[in-house]
């Protein structure tokens, strides 16, 4: 699972990069915003389990990689800046990309850390810290940047985590191992993620 956990700090700290970078912030505010997704999911599902502190401040791994991760897309972005602009549509998708996997991996961590806590027999308990994990971040980077946090209004995003989890839990609960499990709870979030993006599923608005 630790491998799960590098992919979702990883992934989402790109996303967290680059959408610093479409809001024109600065290095520090690129490299701070990267932080915010990639741990931000964790730090409230630590929270609500009672770990304090949280792990990123015992566990350096996680903000390194997320730094490292964020200074790569930086670098990137700051030396052909004028080729990066000029691509702004197909930098969207990168973006979807990433921030899918990052839901997808942190949803199953998240999980499986209140699995390890609390044990299976509060589904609703696991479910919630699960989507908690994956949409924290996500959340917490579009209220900094002054965007409608995309859990309540972009197509099919905390429906997927949900249904990731919900699919996870059940083939605990049918006898499949947590490898199996987590990646085909993985696997079916980021599918429905690009589907999603791909045939513009929309939850209903008034």
């Amino acid at each position: 699972m630790f491998a799960f956990e590098l992919i979702g700090v990883a992934a989402s700290a790109v996303s967290g990069a680059m959408v610093a970078i479409d809001k024109k912030a600065d290095v520090f505010g690129v490299l701070f915003l990267a932080v915010i997704t990639a741990l931000g999911g964790g730090i409230l599902r630590d929270m609500m389990l009672g770990h304090l502190p949280p792990r990123m401040f015992t566990s350096f791994i996680y903000i390194a990689l997320a730094l490292a991760c964020a200074l790569v897309v930086f670098l990137d972005a700051y030396m052909r800046r004028e080729k990066y602009r000029a691509q702004i549509v197909r930098l969207d998708a990168v973006v979807n990309v990433f921030d899918a996997a990052g839901l997808a991996a942190f949803t199953v961590i998240g999980m499986d850390m209140a699995i390890a806590d609390c044990g299976m027999s509060n589904p609703l308990l696991v479910i919630v810290l699960g989507m908690t994990t994956g949409i924290g971040g996500g959340m917490m980077r579009d209220v900094l940047t002054n965007s409608m946090p995309k859990v309540l209004r972009k197509r099919v995003y905390a429906i997927a985590s949900l249904a990731g989890a919900l699919a996870y839990y059940l083939l605990l609960r049918l006898g499949a191992g947590n490898i199996v499990g987590a990646f085909a709870g993985m696997l079916l979030i980021f599918a429905l993620r690009m589907l999603a993006t791909k045939y513009k599923w929309n939850m209903p608005s008034a």
